[in-house]
């Protein structure tokens, strides 16, 4: 696993080099009729491995994916096993995490991965010599301004071919709430830089607090400027339903829903199951959690 220090010079990466040019319609002739009729060997986008999600959920290149919920809830805990399942499809991820140090979120993933709480010296050796060459990490917490996480992003993007981009969360990149002037143009920057490089970003970002935490939030609930959400791919918000677990009642404890798919043809709601020990999202109550295939 390789570390992207903070002593690394990304002032040639501030700005976005590339040209957007105007062409005529009929140049995307070709690209037009392989949407329509793909060929027999065309890779389809990486997707979230869960069964329930296959057909309804993808992370196309070019987008930017908002991941939304309330603190707490398990956004950025959902969001580190998606990962692994881009990892297992052979995706390039560098995380960006401004509230986790890399070593704790590499703790989380090792449990995850093994499907267990404490997984062995030799499977942890295994599990991050598996990582290297896939996963990257910027190894730093606190506060960023978002300019210096878009040079890290594009700097990620030429030296190692990142394809995804964990950044955890929007709040540690602009200051205030209410500066939606700020969070308008990081998300401007996200999308351009995404559809440029065709590359997804994956943004965590926080909801308002609503009247009870027992009421599931959607995309008007998300904090700030209203463009945040008009300008990225596709919104999920992750709620953790804490009536059912306090109950037992055997209803899904984590809801995963999808309030914006720009380029998808679902939206709609998926129920999981929280495992405390492999911190894995299952698919059905009472299901058992699925350790990783590392041999590839």
């Amino acid at each position: 696993m390789n570390i992207i220090q903070d002593d690394i010079d990304f002032s040639q990466y501030m700005q976005e080099t590339e040209n957007h040019k105007v062409r005529p319609a009929c140049d995307f002739l070709q690209e037009t009729i392989e949407a329509f009729y793909p060929a027999a060997d065309t890779s389809k986008p990486p997707k979230p491995l869960w069964e329930k999600a296959n057909g309804k959920i993808a992370f196309r290149p070019g987008e930017v994916s908002l991941w939304a919920g309330i603190n707490g809830h398990g956004k950025s805990m959902m969001l580190s096993q998606v990962a692994l399942d881009l990892l297992i499809q052979d995706q390039k991820i560098l995380i960006l995490s401004f509230e986790m140090k890399p070593a704790r979120q590499m703790q989380r993933m090792s449990r995850q991965a093994y499907a267990s709480d404490v997984p062995p010296v030799p499977f942890l050796n295994q599990f991050h010599q598996w990582t290297d060459g896939k996963l990257w990490m910027y190894d730093h917490t606190g506060s960023v301004h978002w300019q210096q996480v878009m040079a890290v992003c594009r700097y990620a993007s030429e030296k190692f071919g990142i394809t995804h981009f964990i950044i955890d969360s929007m709040m540690k990149c602009v200051k205030g709430d209410d500066d939606y002037n700020a969070q308008k143009d990081f998300v401007n920057e996200l999308c351009g830089f995404a559809q440029a490089r065709q590359a997804h970003v994956h943004l965590v970002h926080h909801v308002r607090k609503g009247e009870s935490e027992d009421k599931a939030p959607g995309k008007f609930d998300i904090k700030g400027a209203g463009a945040i959400t008009d300008q990225v791919d596709n919104v999920f918000t992750v709620w953790r339903n804490k009536r059912a677990e306090r109950e037992q009642s055997g209803d899904p404890t984590a809801i995963l829903k999808c309030d914006k798919q720009r380029n998808g043809e679902w939206e709609g709601m998926l129920g999981f199951w929280f495992h405390p020990d492999s911190m894995q999202y299952l698919e059905k109550i009472g299901g058992i959690p699925i350790r990783y295939n590392l041999a590839h």
